[in-house]
Protein backbone atom coordinates (compact mmCIF):
# COMPACT_ATOMS: atom_id res chain seq x y z
CA UNK A 1 0.00 0.00 0.00
CA UNK A 2 2.68 1.86 0.77
CA UNK A 3 5.36 1.31 -2.13
CA UNK A 4 7.40 -0.75 0.11
CA UNK A 5 7.78 -4.51 -0.55
CA UNK A 6 7.65 -6.87 2.29
CA UNK A 7 8.48 -10.66 3.05
CA UNK A 8 4.64 -11.55 2.51
CA UNK A 9 5.10 -9.53 -0.97
CA UNK A 10 7.49 -11.34 -2.07
CA UNK A 11 6.40 -14.79 -0.92
CA UNK A 12 3.39 -14.17 -3.01
CA UNK A 13 5.88 -12.98 -5.91
CA UNK A 14 7.72 -16.30 -5.64
CA UNK A 15 4.16 -18.17 -6.12
CA UNK A 16 3.05 -16.18 -9.29
CA UNK A 17 6.93 -17.17 -10.76
CA UNK A 18 6.52 -20.68 -9.85
CA UNK A 19 3.40 -20.38 -11.66
CA UNK A 20 4.63 -18.84 -14.40
CA UNK A 21 7.77 -21.77 -15.09
CA UNK A 22 5.60 -24.42 -14.64
CA UNK A 23 2.83 -23.40 -17.15
CA UNK A 24 5.01 -21.48 -19.90
CA UNK A 25 2.89 -18.47 -19.60
CA UNK A 26 3.42 -15.19 -18.64
CA UNK A 27 1.27 -13.89 -15.59
CA UNK A 28 0.99 -10.09 -17.85
CA UNK A 29 0.11 -12.05 -20.91
CA UNK A 30 -1.87 -14.62 -19.53
CA UNK A 31 -5.02 -12.42 -19.85
CA UNK A 32 -5.29 -12.53 -23.50
CA UNK A 33 -3.80 -16.26 -23.82
CA UNK A 34 -6.01 -18.31 -21.58
CA UNK A 35 -8.79 -15.22 -20.74
CA UNK A 36 -8.09 -14.67 -17.39
CA UNK A 37 -5.08 -13.58 -15.30
CA UNK A 38 -2.86 -17.38 -14.69
CA UNK A 39 -3.43 -17.24 -11.13
CA UNK A 40 -7.19 -17.21 -11.49
CA UNK A 41 -7.01 -19.56 -14.29
CA UNK A 42 -4.66 -21.65 -11.87
CA UNK A 43 -6.99 -21.37 -9.28
CA UNK A 44 -10.18 -22.79 -10.88
CA UNK A 45 -8.63 -25.49 -12.29
CA UNK A 46 -7.10 -26.08 -8.16
CA UNK A 47 -11.19 -26.51 -7.68
CA UNK A 48 -12.32 -28.55 -10.34
CA UNK A 49 -9.27 -31.18 -9.35
CA UNK A 50 -7.81 -30.47 -12.80
CA UNK A 51 -4.02 -28.84 -11.64
CA UNK A 52 -2.07 -30.99 -14.25
CA UNK A 53 -3.65 -28.88 -16.77
CA UNK A 54 -1.75 -26.02 -15.74
CA UNK A 55 1.51 -27.49 -16.94
CA UNK A 56 2.91 -26.16 -20.33
CA UNK A 57 2.01 -28.47 -22.80
CA UNK A 58 5.15 -28.45 -24.21
CA UNK A 59 6.87 -30.85 -21.57
CA UNK A 60 6.07 -34.23 -22.64
CA UNK A 61 7.81 -36.05 -19.64
CA UNK A 62 8.05 -34.80 -16.24
CA UNK A 63 7.06 -35.73 -12.59
CA UNK A 64 3.76 -35.00 -12.86
CA UNK A 65 3.29 -35.57 -8.69
CA UNK A 66 6.20 -33.25 -7.69
CA UNK A 67 4.81 -30.56 -10.17
CA UNK A 68 1.69 -31.00 -9.03
CA UNK A 69 3.17 -29.97 -5.56
CA UNK A 70 5.00 -27.35 -6.77
CA UNK A 71 1.61 -25.35 -8.38
CA UNK A 72 0.37 -26.16 -4.62
CA UNK A 73 3.25 -24.38 -2.79
CA UNK A 74 2.70 -21.92 -5.43
CA UNK A 75 -1.20 -21.50 -4.42
CA UNK A 76 -0.12 -21.39 -0.54
CA UNK A 77 2.04 -18.59 -1.07
CA UNK A 78 -0.35 -16.40 -3.21
CA UNK A 79 -3.17 -16.62 -0.71
CA UNK A 80 -5.34 -13.82 0.19
CA UNK A 81 -4.55 -13.02 3.88
CA UNK A 82 -0.22 -12.15 3.96
CA UNK A 83 -0.78 -13.91 7.42
CA UNK A 84 -1.23 -17.68 6.32
CA UNK A 85 1.13 -17.07 3.88
CA UNK A 86 4.50 -19.43 4.34
CA UNK A 87 7.89 -18.35 4.78
CA UNK A 88 10.57 -18.99 2.82
CA UNK A 89 12.31 -21.38 4.83
CA UNK A 90 8.55 -23.28 5.23
CA UNK A 91 8.23 -22.86 1.47
CA UNK A 92 12.01 -24.71 1.02
CA UNK A 93 11.02 -27.30 2.99
CA UNK A 94 7.33 -27.65 1.05
CA UNK A 95 9.95 -27.63 -2.25
CA UNK A 96 12.56 -29.76 -0.69
CA UNK A 97 11.73 -32.51 2.22
CA UNK A 98 8.72 -34.98 1.52
CA UNK A 99 5.98 -33.01 3.69
CA UNK A 100 2.17 -33.55 3.91
CA UNK A 101 0.22 -30.91 1.77
CA UNK A 102 -3.04 -30.44 3.72
CA UNK A 103 -4.80 -29.01 0.45
CA UNK A 104 -7.83 -28.04 2.79
CA UNK A 105 -5.72 -24.92 3.98
CA UNK A 106 -5.26 -23.55 0.80
CA UNK A 107 -7.39 -20.76 0.38
CA UNK A 108 -8.21 -18.47 -2.61
CA UNK A 109 -5.80 -15.48 -3.78
CA UNK A 110 -6.72 -12.24 -2.80
CA UNK A 111 -9.10 -10.70 -5.82
CA UNK A 112 -11.61 -14.23 -6.08
CA UNK A 113 -12.22 -13.27 -2.52
CA UNK A 114 -14.79 -10.71 -3.72
CA UNK A 115 -16.91 -13.72 -5.34
CA UNK A 116 -17.60 -15.15 -2.31
CA UNK A 117 -16.30 -18.55 -4.03
CA UNK A 118 -16.58 -21.33 -1.32
CA UNK A 119 -15.60 -24.77 -2.99
CA UNK A 120 -14.30 -28.18 -1.70
CA UNK A 121 -14.48 -27.16 1.36
CA UNK A 122 -12.48 -24.05 1.23
CA UNK A 123 -13.29 -21.12 3.24
CA UNK A 124 -13.52 -17.52 1.25
CA UNK A 125 -13.94 -14.66 3.16
CA UNK A 126 -16.05 -11.40 1.30
CA UNK A 127 -16.49 -9.35 4.59
CA UNK A 128 -14.42 -6.99 6.29
CA UNK A 129 -15.06 -8.89 9.86
CA UNK A 130 -14.72 -12.08 8.05
CA UNK A 131 -11.22 -11.33 7.00
CA UNK A 132 -10.61 -10.32 11.09
CA UNK A 133 -11.76 -13.02 12.17
CA UNK A 134 -9.49 -15.30 9.74
CA UNK A 135 -6.58 -13.60 10.55
CA UNK A 136 -6.79 -14.31 13.96
CA UNK A 137 -8.13 -17.53 14.11
CA UNK A 138 -6.55 -19.36 11.03
CA UNK A 139 -2.98 -18.22 11.08
CA UNK A 140 -2.14 -20.98 13.44
CA UNK A 141 -3.87 -23.46 11.15
CA UNK A 142 -1.28 -26.49 10.22
CA UNK A 143 -0.94 -26.47 5.93
CA UNK A 144 1.92 -29.38 6.19
CA UNK A 145 3.26 -31.46 8.09
CA UNK A 146 6.46 -33.23 7.95
CA UNK A 147 6.34 -36.88 9.99
CA UNK A 148 7.21 -35.63 13.20
CA UNK A 149 7.37 -32.24 12.94
CA UNK A 150 4.45 -30.08 12.29
CA UNK A 151 4.59 -26.40 10.86
CA UNK A 152 2.58 -24.22 13.01
CA UNK A 153 3.78 -20.92 12.45
CA UNK A 154 1.37 -19.23 9.99
CA UNK A 155 2.50 -15.53 11.29
CA UNK A 156 3.82 -12.37 9.44
CA UNK A 157 7.60 -12.45 10.55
Amino acid sequence: MKGKLTKKADIYSFGILVLEIISGRSNSKSWSEIGKPLLEWTWNLFEEGRLAEVVDPALKEYPQDQVIRYIKVALFCAQALAGRRPSMLQVVDMLSKPVQLNDEEITSPGYMEDRGKISRGLRATNSTASRSKESTSSDTATPFTSGHVTFTEMSPR
